[in-house]
This record gives C-alpha cells, sequence and structure tokens, in this order.
C-alpha cells in the first residue's frame, strides 16, 4: 500500500480520510521531526462539518466563567453551531444552560448578550418562561391540551470547573471534572474559582478555529507575532504534563519587576519570592479552552464555532481577590487590560496570516519545533477524534 492510499474509509459517514504518511507525520514524525494535522483539516467545510457533529458537539465547551452569571437572573448568550444558547443564573442560584428558542413558535427570547432577568418573555407573543427554562404562562388564554411541563426550554450539559462554565450537547459524554483532575491538581493553589473577570473583549474571526486554540498553546509565536515586547522568553517554556483531554507547557522567567505587578501573593512563601523565578502556568483544554494562569491573574481564549473558516471568539482576563484588594490596583488592572487587548490584536494578525497561508496546495509537509511540542500531543488528540469518533 502506498503512501497516497487512504487507510481509514467511512464513506457512509463522511468521515475524514488519511492516508498512511498525514498519519505518520502526527504520530511518530517523519525524517524525525513531528508534523500537523494535515493542512484541509483548516479550510474543508465537509471536514468541519463532521468535527461538529462527531467531535466539537460530543466534547465539553467552555462558554464563559461565572460571575459572568453571578446572582439570580443574570445571563450571558452564546452561539455554538448555530445553536443560541443561553447561560443564566435561576432563582435556586443554579446555573443552567438552555437552549434560547421560545417553543411556540420558534423565536430568540433573550438577544445576544449580557443582562439580567426576573423571568425569560419572549418578545414575539410574549410567552413567559421561568429562570430554570419551564413554561409559566401563555398570553391571552391558556391551551389545556398543551402540558406545560412537556414545554421547557431545552436544557444542555452545564458543569463549573475552577470557575470556568462548560456545556456539553451530547448527554452521554463523561463528566468533566475527573478527566481535569491532573489539571486541577496543577492549579489547585491559585484558587482560581474565585478569580474576578474585568476585561473581556469579543472579536469576529477569519480563520479556522484550531489557530486560536494552537496560538496560546506554544510559546514560540513569542519570537515573531510578539517579538517587540516578549522575543527571546520562547526557551523560558517547556511542556508539563497531559491528560486524556488537556495539556499544560509551564513557563518559568528570569527575575523581572513584572513577576508580581500587585505584590507577592499571600500564599507564595519567602523563599518563593526570593528566588525572583515567576511561574507561568498554559493549559490547554481540548477543543476550544486556553488558559494563561500566574500568580495574579488568569487569560483565557474561547471560540464559538460557527464555520471552518469564520467564528467568533472571546478573550477575557480575571484578577484574584488579593490582588484587586491591593494599593494601586486599579491602575496596575487598566495597564494589564490594555496590554491583553494589544496582545490579542498582534495574536489576531497572526491567526490571519495563519489562515491565508494553510490553503496553500503546496502544504504538504509540516514541521514541529521542540519549543512548541506540546502541539504534538493536541495534533495526536484530534487525530485519534477523526480515527474512532
Amino acid at each position: 500500500m502506498n503512501s497516497e492510499t487512504p487507510t481509514r474509509v467511512a464513506q457512509s459517514l463522511g468521515r475524514p480520510q488519511f492516508t498512511d504518511e498525514e498519519i505518520k507525520a502526527v504520530r511518530i514524525g517523519l525524517d524525525g521531526v513531528k508534523g500537523m494535522l494535515p493542512a484541509r483539516c483548516y479550510y474543508d467545510p465537509d471536514i468541519f462539518a463532521w468535527e461538529v457533529e462527531h467531535i466539537l458537539k460530543k466534547h465539553w465547551i467552555c462558554v464563559g466563567r461565572w460571575d459572568w452569571a453571578e446572582h439570580p437572573g443574570d445571563y450571558f448568550t452564546s452561539t455554538q453551531f448555530g445553536e443560541p444558547v443561553l447561560i443564566i443564573r435561576d432563582q435556586k442560584n443554579t446555573l443552567r444552560a438552555l437552549i434560547n428558542v421560545c417553543r411556540h413558535r420558534w423565536s430568540q427570547i433573550v438577544p445576544n448578550g449580557r443582562g439580567n432577568a426576573k423571568a425569560l418573555v419572549c418578545p414575539y407573543h410574549s410567552w413567559t418562561y421561568n429562570l430554570d427554562g419551564t413554561l409559566r404562562g401563555m398570553t391571552v388564554k391558556n391551551m389545556p391540551e398543551v402540558d406545560k411541563k412537556k414545554c421547557a426550554l431545552p436544557a444542555l450539559r452545564l458543569e463549573v470547573w475552577e470557575g470556568l462554565v462548560f456545556i456539553n450537547f451530547d448527554s452521554n459524554a463523561e463528566p468533566l471534572a475527573p478527566q481535569l483532575q491532573g489539571a486541577a491538581e496543577l492549579l489547585a493553589r491559585y484558587n482560581m474559582s474565585e478569580f474576578r473577570t474585568t476585561g473581556r473583549t469579543e472579536y469576529p474571526t477569519t480563520w479556522n478555529y484550531k489557530f486560536s486554540f494552537e496560538t496560546g498553546y506554544e510559546a514560540y509565536h513569542h519570537e515573531g507575532i510578539h517579538k517587540s515586547w516578549l522575543g527571546g522568553t520562547a526557551a523560558y517554556h517547556a511542556p508539563h504534563t497531559f491528560g486524556k483531554i488537556w495539556g499544560a507547557y509551564l513557563g518559568r522567567y528570569p527575575p523581572s519587576d513584572n513577576a508580581h505587578p500587585f505584590g507577592p501573593p499571600p500564599w507564595k512563601s519567602t523563599e518563593e519570592v526570593a528566588e525572583g523565578t515567576d511561574l507561568h502556568n498554559f493549559i490547554g483544554i481540548y477543543p476550544n479552552l486556553i488558559l494563561f494562569v500566574s500568580s495574579h491573574q488568569v487569560s483565557m481564549i474561547t471560540t464559538e464555532f460557527m464555520s471552518a473558516g469564520a467564528n467568533r471568539a472571546t478573550t477575557s482576563v480575571s484578577y484574584a481577590p488579593w490582588a484587586l484588594a491591593r494599593p494601586g490596583a486599579e491602575e496596575i488592572k487598566t495597564k494589564m487590560v490594555q496590554m491583553m487587548l494589544d496582545t490579542q490584536d498582534e495574536d489576531t494578525a497572526g491567526c490571519e496570516m495563519l489562515q491565508k497561508g494553510v490553503v496553500s496546495k503546496y502544504n504538504t509537509r509540516s514541521i514541529i519545533h521542540p519549543i512548541e511540542a506540546q502541539l504534538s500531543h493536541y495534533y495526536n488528540w484530534f487525530l485519534d477524534q477523526y480515527l474512532t469518533a
């Protein structure tokens, strides 16, 4: 069998097909150097459609943070695969993920964005739902033949992990928390679930969602896109540990005045502070969440899935309560939020260039540099999904 013969064929399911050489490039590498997924995985609409049904809808998708809907009635929206989703905290202080569509004649109920509601009232005919999605009443007159208990808004599974809100379209999916036990241990000292969001930006993307993930999952691009202020820092990063659906690489920066902009954290020992090397954790949770966690902050990137080459992303930054309580915190926070926005602008420029280049018909070989070796775990996870999901 030559290298151009597809080795995994499932035409009836529309499963993407890969040659032996393409699989080898990801699994063990060519000439000892591992590579990426085939380029078509970043632009082919048929591959994306398959991914939606067989990968993305089967895994936990991060949509935000707990404090985006902190009090009863608080809500925010997300659109995934064309489905309007409402994340809302109900009267009993429980976060819920509801399909944001009236059961009467399918109007979207809550406009996209954030807010607070005493009840969910459809703007078209004023059918009213409780915050838990159950139907409260119809206008003009009730319909006795309609069982209100069966007219609740459809609900998706929701889990909150370390203050992050995840949803899942698959009712049979494994619970999330046990799959992230190792990541939780890595982040335990930060008390990340108590952090509060202080900056957030949403933006349309003109690139495949994998590029958003990959850009946050390696520091090698510090030497290019962020060269003016992060050049020379890539070498301080290295892969750390991996789980079934996640991976981590760590950065240990040399002594710097920027290591503790709010001052040392209360949980850091005197010896650690004196050492002067700050630890930065970069966590990737497949398929759509990138976290950058340091002693005082967590930055995150998430994606709303729309198409192979046009999606919507959110970048946000949250800070530890102890940091926000320190003298001068407001000025420091303002500067760091602006840094987040500037960084995202640079990453956006990079991702746009990646998407322009990935469509070249000459893309038959890719190379993963040792500084970005953790990407191999991500590509192997994806290849597992393509071949077995």
